[in-house]
Protein backbone atom coordinates (compact mmCIF):
# COMPACT_ATOMS: atom_id res chain seq x y z
CA UNK A 1 0.00 0.00 0.00
CA UNK A 2 1.26 3.45 -1.08
CA UNK A 3 0.87 5.64 2.08
CA UNK A 4 -0.26 9.28 2.09
CA UNK A 5 0.56 12.12 4.43
CA UNK A 6 -2.83 13.62 5.29
CA UNK A 7 -1.48 16.82 4.65
CA UNK A 8 -1.08 16.46 0.80
CA UNK A 9 -4.79 14.77 0.59
CA UNK A 10 -6.01 17.88 -1.29
CA UNK A 11 -7.49 18.88 -4.43
CA UNK A 12 -10.42 17.75 -6.26
CA UNK A 13 -11.55 14.67 -5.06
CA UNK A 14 -14.94 13.13 -6.55
CA UNK A 15 -17.60 11.65 -4.28
CA UNK A 16 -17.30 8.41 -6.79
CA UNK A 17 -20.39 6.71 -7.32
CA UNK A 18 -21.24 3.26 -6.76
CA UNK A 19 -21.98 1.34 -9.92
CA UNK A 20 -25.21 -1.26 -10.22
CA UNK A 21 -26.77 -3.79 -12.98
CA UNK A 22 -30.36 -3.34 -13.95
CA UNK A 23 -31.01 -6.10 -11.13
CA UNK A 24 -29.74 -3.80 -8.30
CA UNK A 25 -26.76 -6.20 -8.16
CA UNK A 26 -23.31 -4.61 -7.82
CA UNK A 27 -21.79 -3.75 -11.25
CA UNK A 28 -17.98 -4.81 -10.34
CA UNK A 29 -16.47 -3.96 -14.33
CA UNK A 30 -18.57 -0.31 -13.93
CA UNK A 31 -17.03 0.50 -11.08
CA UNK A 32 -13.38 -0.52 -12.26
CA UNK A 33 -14.42 1.98 -15.36
CA UNK A 34 -15.29 5.07 -13.03
CA UNK A 35 -12.46 4.51 -10.97
CA UNK A 36 -10.16 4.49 -14.47
CA UNK A 37 -11.61 7.29 -15.65
CA UNK A 38 -11.59 9.51 -13.01
CA UNK A 39 -7.89 8.69 -12.30
CA UNK A 40 -7.32 9.28 -16.53
CA UNK A 41 -8.83 12.80 -16.05
CA UNK A 42 -6.20 13.53 -13.10
CA UNK A 43 -8.48 13.65 -10.12
CA UNK A 44 -6.46 13.98 -7.01
CA UNK A 45 -7.91 11.37 -5.05
CA UNK A 46 -11.30 9.47 -4.36
CA UNK A 47 -13.76 9.54 -1.68
CA UNK A 48 -15.93 6.25 -1.83
CA UNK A 49 -19.14 4.77 0.04
CA UNK A 50 -20.41 8.07 0.70
CA UNK A 51 -23.67 9.59 0.43
CA UNK A 52 -23.00 9.87 -3.69
CA UNK A 53 -21.64 5.87 -3.49
CA UNK A 54 -25.80 5.64 -2.33
CA UNK A 55 -23.89 4.26 1.06
CA UNK A 56 -27.63 4.11 2.78
CA UNK A 57 -28.56 1.62 -0.04
CA UNK A 58 -26.05 -0.68 0.41
CA UNK A 59 -25.62 -3.72 3.06
CA UNK A 60 -22.40 -3.39 5.37
CA UNK A 61 -21.13 -6.83 3.31
CA UNK A 62 -21.47 -4.97 -0.18
CA UNK A 63 -19.34 -1.64 1.55
CA UNK A 64 -16.70 -3.71 1.86
CA UNK A 65 -16.69 -5.44 -1.67
CA UNK A 66 -16.83 -1.91 -3.46
CA UNK A 67 -13.85 -1.04 -1.22
CA UNK A 68 -11.96 -4.32 -2.11
CA UNK A 69 -12.84 -3.58 -5.45
CA UNK A 70 -11.51 0.07 -5.76
CA UNK A 71 -8.55 -0.21 -3.56
CA UNK A 72 -7.45 -2.67 -5.81
CA UNK A 73 -8.24 -1.02 -8.97
CA UNK A 74 -6.48 2.24 -7.84
CA UNK A 75 -3.45 0.08 -6.77
CA UNK A 76 -1.62 3.20 -5.60
CA UNK A 77 -2.05 5.32 -7.87
CA UNK A 78 -4.48 8.44 -5.58
CA UNK A 79 -5.34 8.45 -1.64
CA UNK A 80 -8.39 6.59 -1.05
CA UNK A 81 -11.11 8.04 1.71
CA UNK A 82 -13.77 5.31 2.22
CA UNK A 83 -16.23 6.60 4.12
CA UNK A 84 -17.84 4.23 6.85
CA UNK A 85 -20.00 6.43 8.98
CA UNK A 86 -23.80 4.50 10.31
CA UNK A 87 -26.12 4.95 12.94
CA UNK A 88 -24.02 2.88 14.84
CA UNK A 89 -20.97 3.07 16.40
CA UNK A 90 -19.84 -0.85 16.34
CA UNK A 91 -20.77 -0.88 12.18
CA UNK A 92 -18.76 1.58 11.79
CA UNK A 93 -16.09 0.74 13.71
CA UNK A 94 -16.17 -2.80 11.91
CA UNK A 95 -16.05 -1.24 8.44
CA UNK A 96 -13.23 1.17 9.13
CA UNK A 97 -11.38 -1.71 10.42
CA UNK A 98 -11.95 -3.64 7.09
CA UNK A 99 -10.91 -0.83 5.12
CA UNK A 100 -8.00 -0.18 6.81
CA UNK A 101 -6.98 -3.75 6.18
CA UNK A 102 -7.90 -3.88 2.64
CA UNK A 103 -5.48 -0.67 2.59
CA UNK A 104 -7.54 2.39 2.29
CA UNK A 105 -5.84 6.09 2.93
CA UNK A 106 -8.24 7.53 5.19
CA UNK A 107 -11.50 7.10 7.14
CA UNK A 108 -14.36 9.69 6.82
CA UNK A 109 -18.29 9.56 8.88
CA UNK A 110 -20.98 11.63 8.69
CA UNK A 111 -22.27 11.49 12.50
CA UNK A 112 -25.04 9.02 13.94
CA UNK A 113 -28.13 10.54 13.13
CA UNK A 114 -31.96 10.05 13.67
CA UNK A 115 -31.76 9.85 17.09
CA UNK A 116 -30.98 12.86 19.29
CA UNK A 117 -27.73 12.65 20.01
CA UNK A 118 -25.73 14.25 22.76
CA UNK A 119 -22.35 16.41 21.75
CA UNK A 120 -21.26 13.54 24.21
CA UNK A 121 -22.32 11.08 22.63
CA UNK A 122 -21.10 12.22 19.09
CA UNK A 123 -17.83 12.88 20.66
CA UNK A 124 -17.29 9.59 21.79
CA UNK A 125 -18.70 8.05 18.58
CA UNK A 126 -15.52 9.65 16.56
CA UNK A 127 -13.47 8.84 19.55
CA UNK A 128 -13.89 5.21 19.50
CA UNK A 129 -13.71 5.33 15.86
CA UNK A 130 -10.04 6.82 16.17
CA UNK A 131 -9.16 4.23 19.42
CA UNK A 132 -9.98 1.60 16.51
CA UNK A 133 -7.44 2.83 13.77
CA UNK A 134 -4.73 4.41 12.84
CA UNK A 135 -5.88 5.90 9.84
CA UNK A 136 -6.65 9.82 9.79
CA UNK A 137 -10.35 10.49 10.45
CA UNK A 138 -12.26 13.12 8.09
CA UNK A 139 -15.53 14.12 10.21
CA UNK A 140 -17.96 14.47 7.78
CA UNK A 141 -20.42 17.52 8.78
CA UNK A 142 -23.22 17.93 6.43
CA UNK A 143 -26.87 19.43 7.46
CA UNK A 144 -29.09 16.08 6.58
CA UNK A 145 -27.15 14.61 9.72
CA UNK A 146 -27.65 17.41 11.70
CA UNK A 147 -25.05 20.54 11.12
CA UNK A 148 -22.10 20.65 13.62
CA UNK A 149 -21.04 24.05 14.67
CA UNK A 150 -17.49 25.33 15.20
CA UNK A 151 -17.39 24.30 18.60
CA UNK A 152 -17.95 20.97 18.20
CA UNK A 153 -15.94 20.55 15.37
CA UNK A 154 -13.14 22.26 17.26
CA UNK A 155 -14.11 19.25 20.39
CA UNK A 156 -13.72 16.65 17.64
CA UNK A 157 -10.36 17.87 16.45
CA UNK A 158 -8.83 17.20 19.89
CA UNK A 159 -9.15 13.17 19.15
CA UNK A 160 -6.17 12.49 17.82
CA UNK A 161 -6.98 10.65 14.77
CA UNK A 162 -9.42 13.40 13.59
CA UNK A 163 -7.88 15.69 10.88
CA UNK A 164 -10.05 17.23 9.08
CA UNK A 165 -13.35 17.96 7.83
CA UNK A 166 -15.83 17.38 4.73
CA UNK A 167 -17.99 20.52 5.45
CA UNK A 168 -20.87 20.20 2.86
CA UNK A 169 -23.01 23.38 3.83
CA UNK A 170 -22.92 26.81 2.57
CA UNK A 171 -21.87 28.42 5.18
CA UNK A 172 -17.90 28.83 3.92
CA UNK A 173 -17.60 31.91 6.91
CA UNK A 174 -16.52 29.42 9.11
CA UNK A 175 -13.88 28.28 7.23
CA UNK A 176 -11.53 30.83 8.39
CA UNK A 177 -12.43 30.61 11.88
CA UNK A 178 -11.96 27.32 11.77
CA UNK A 179 -8.55 27.36 10.40
CA UNK A 180 -8.03 30.37 13.06
CA UNK A 181 -9.11 28.43 15.93
CA UNK A 182 -8.57 24.74 15.19
CA UNK A 183 -4.80 24.82 13.07
CA UNK A 184 -3.71 25.37 9.66
CA UNK A 185 -2.96 21.51 9.42
CA UNK A 186 -6.25 21.05 9.89
CA UNK A 187 -8.04 20.12 6.47
CA UNK A 188 -11.37 21.32 5.16
CA UNK A 189 -12.81 19.53 1.95
CA UNK A 190 -15.75 22.27 0.48
CA UNK A 191 -18.85 19.60 -0.37
CA UNK A 192 -21.08 21.81 -2.38
CA UNK A 193 -20.73 21.20 -5.51
CA UNK A 194 -22.38 24.66 -6.78
CA UNK A 195 -19.93 26.43 -4.39
CA UNK A 196 -16.71 24.73 -5.22
CA UNK A 197 -15.30 28.34 -6.10
CA UNK A 198 -16.67 29.97 -2.73
CA UNK A 199 -15.50 26.95 -0.71
CA UNK A 200 -12.05 27.35 -2.28
CA UNK A 201 -11.70 31.60 -2.08
CA UNK A 202 -12.86 30.77 2.22
CA UNK A 203 -9.95 28.86 2.44
CA UNK A 204 -10.73 24.97 1.33
CA UNK A 205 -7.78 22.60 0.81
CA UNK A 206 -9.51 20.54 -1.22
CA UNK A 207 -13.71 19.97 -2.77
CA UNK A 208 -15.40 16.67 -2.75
CA UNK A 209 -18.21 16.29 -4.85
CA UNK A 210 -20.49 14.27 -6.89
CA UNK A 211 -20.49 16.18 -10.25
CA UNK A 212 -17.00 15.68 -9.76
CA UNK A 213 -17.62 11.93 -11.38
CA UNK A 214 -19.25 13.55 -14.76
CA UNK A 215 -17.56 16.90 -15.09
CA UNK A 216 -13.91 16.57 -13.77
CA UNK A 217 -12.07 18.28 -15.73
CA UNK A 218 -14.28 21.67 -15.12
CA UNK A 219 -13.72 21.57 -11.18
CA UNK A 220 -10.11 20.63 -11.83
CA UNK A 221 -9.97 24.27 -13.96
CA UNK A 222 -11.55 26.09 -11.64
CA UNK A 223 -9.26 24.45 -8.71
CA UNK A 224 -6.12 25.26 -11.25
CA UNK A 225 -7.71 29.17 -11.69
CA UNK A 226 -7.56 29.81 -8.37
CA UNK A 227 -4.44 28.79 -7.67
CA UNK A 228 -3.39 31.26 -10.22
CA UNK A 229 -5.57 33.85 -8.68
CA UNK A 230 -7.64 33.95 -11.89
CA UNK A 231 -10.80 34.24 -10.17
CA UNK A 232 -13.07 35.56 -12.99
CA UNK A 233 -12.62 32.72 -14.77
CA UNK A 234 -12.95 30.48 -12.12
CA UNK A 235 -16.25 32.16 -11.58
CA UNK A 236 -17.51 31.74 -15.58
CA UNK A 237 -16.38 27.82 -14.86
CA UNK A 238 -18.65 27.47 -12.18
CA UNK A 239 -21.60 29.74 -13.52
CA UNK A 240 -21.72 26.69 -16.35
CA UNK A 241 -21.38 23.83 -13.94
CA UNK A 242 -24.01 25.11 -11.89
CA UNK A 243 -26.19 25.42 -14.63
CA UNK A 244 -26.10 21.42 -15.60
CA UNK A 245 -26.25 21.17 -11.57
CA UNK A 246 -29.40 23.02 -11.34
CA UNK A 247 -30.58 21.32 -14.50
CA UNK A 248 -29.67 18.37 -13.31
CA UNK A 249 -31.10 17.93 -9.64
CA UNK A 250 -34.90 19.15 -10.80
CA UNK A 251 -34.45 15.36 -13.37
CA UNK A 252 -32.53 13.17 -10.64
CA UNK A 253 -29.48 13.57 -9.64
CA UNK A 254 -27.69 10.68 -9.23
CA UNK A 255 -29.31 8.66 -11.84
CA UNK A 256 -28.32 11.96 -14.31
CA UNK A 257 -24.97 11.33 -13.48
CA UNK A 258 -24.50 8.10 -14.37
CA UNK A 259 -26.58 8.35 -17.13
CA UNK A 260 -24.31 11.34 -18.34
CA UNK A 261 -21.05 8.71 -17.77
CA UNK A 262 -22.72 6.28 -19.89
CA UNK A 263 -22.50 9.46 -22.84
CA UNK A 264 -18.50 9.51 -21.72
CA UNK A 265 -18.39 5.30 -22.58
CA UNK A 266 -17.83 5.29 -19.01
CA UNK A 267 -20.64 1.74 -18.05
CA UNK A 268 -21.54 3.00 -14.45
CA UNK A 269 -24.82 1.45 -14.48
CA UNK A 270 -27.92 1.77 -12.57
CA UNK A 271 -28.93 3.37 -9.09
CA UNK A 272 -30.94 1.24 -6.54
CA UNK A 273 -34.58 1.80 -5.24
CA UNK A 274 -36.22 3.92 -4.66
CA UNK A 275 -34.01 6.22 -6.61
CA UNK A 276 -35.26 6.04 -10.50
CA UNK A 277 -32.96 5.48 -13.36
CA UNK A 278 -33.30 6.69 -16.57
CA UNK A 279 -31.14 5.33 -18.36
CA UNK A 280 -32.79 3.92 -21.32
CA UNK A 281 -35.69 5.39 -21.11
CA UNK A 282 -37.71 7.97 -22.99
CA UNK A 283 -36.61 10.54 -20.51
CA UNK A 284 -33.25 10.13 -21.43
CA UNK A 285 -34.12 10.99 -24.99
CA UNK A 286 -35.95 13.79 -24.09
CA UNK A 287 -33.06 15.04 -21.61
CA UNK A 288 -30.91 14.83 -24.42
CA UNK A 289 -32.84 17.04 -26.72
CA UNK A 290 -33.04 19.45 -23.41
CA UNK A 291 -29.51 19.51 -22.97
CA UNK A 292 -28.49 20.41 -26.81
CA UNK A 293 -30.76 23.25 -26.23
CA UNK A 294 -29.68 24.28 -22.72
CA UNK A 295 -25.49 23.81 -23.90
CA UNK A 296 -26.54 26.52 -27.14
CA UNK A 297 -28.30 29.03 -25.09
CA UNK A 298 -25.76 29.13 -22.78
CA UNK A 299 -22.43 27.96 -24.29
CA UNK A 300 -21.44 25.49 -22.93
CA UNK A 301 -18.51 24.91 -24.24
CA UNK A 302 -15.22 22.65 -22.32
CA UNK A 303 -17.89 20.41 -20.93
CA UNK A 304 -16.95 16.63 -22.22
CA UNK A 305 -19.76 14.85 -21.54
CA UNK A 306 -22.07 17.31 -23.87
CA UNK A 307 -20.02 17.38 -26.52
CA UNK A 308 -21.25 13.49 -26.95
CA UNK A 309 -24.72 14.79 -27.43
Amino acid sequence: MKIFDPQNMNGVIPAMITSFNKDESLNKEGIRKTVNYLISQKVNGLYITGSTGETFLISPEEKKRVIEIIVEEVNGRVPVIAHIGSIGTKLTIDLGQYAEKIGVNALSALPPFYYSFTNDEIFNYYNDISNSSKLPIIVYNISHANLMDLDMLKRLALIQNVKGVKYTASTHFNFSKIKKEIGESFKIYSGMDEMALSGMISGADGIIGSFYNLMPEMFINIFEQVKKNNINEAKKIQEKINIIILYALKKSGYPFIKMGLKWLDVDSGYVRRPLKSIIDSENEKIIIEELKILSKENDLSGIKFLENL
